[in-house]
């Protein structure tokens, strides 16, 4: 019997430790699929560079996919790049993407403030408490350098 509730307390662990934090957000879960050359195109983005933010409104391809208001994309201060949906979680308006001032994503609508600074994109100035929508970053070395992939 105690086996079987340790077995099952390792199994709830588990489904725990995999919860998409993303499920309960506001802004609607639409495809992302993103790639950023860094090496070939961007090659000032890289995070050796401290800390630095990137938006991205309009696709180049057909087959990519750039959320519901656009893409925000930093490297924060903890040395890691970031990617996050442009629309504020309160306003919900893709046509009024959040902007940058310095290390916040600020809304043009609410005033409601992001901080970007270590990656979290939490709200810190408004009555949000529901952070930007974050999607995957996740760097890929490739025969043609550094390539940023950009996924929910």
């Amino acid at each position: 019997m105690k086996r079987h509730s340790i077995i099952l307390l390792l199994i709830a662990c588990l489904g725990i430790g995999c919860e998409d934090t993303n499920f309960r957000s506001s802004v609607p879960n639409v495809p992302v699929s993103y790639n950023l050359y860094i090496t070939r195109e961007h090659p000032h983005f890289i995070i050796d560079n401290g800390f630095q933010t990137m938006t991205i409104t309009e696709h180049k391809f057909e087959r990519e996919y750039i959320g519901y208001a656009g893409l925000l994309i930093w490297v924060g201060m903890d040395g890691h790049y970031h990617a996050a949906d442009l629309c504020c979680p309160h306003c919900l308006k893709p046509k009024r993407p959040v902007a940058i001032d310095g290390l916040y994503a600020v809304c043009p609508l609410c005033d409601e403030h992001f901080d970007l600074g270590y990656g979290y994109a939490v709200p810190t100035k408004g009555i949000t408490r529901e952070p930007l929508r974050k999607y995957q970053a996740l760097t890929q070395q490739t025969a043609t350098g550094l390539t940023l992939r950009i996924t929910n």
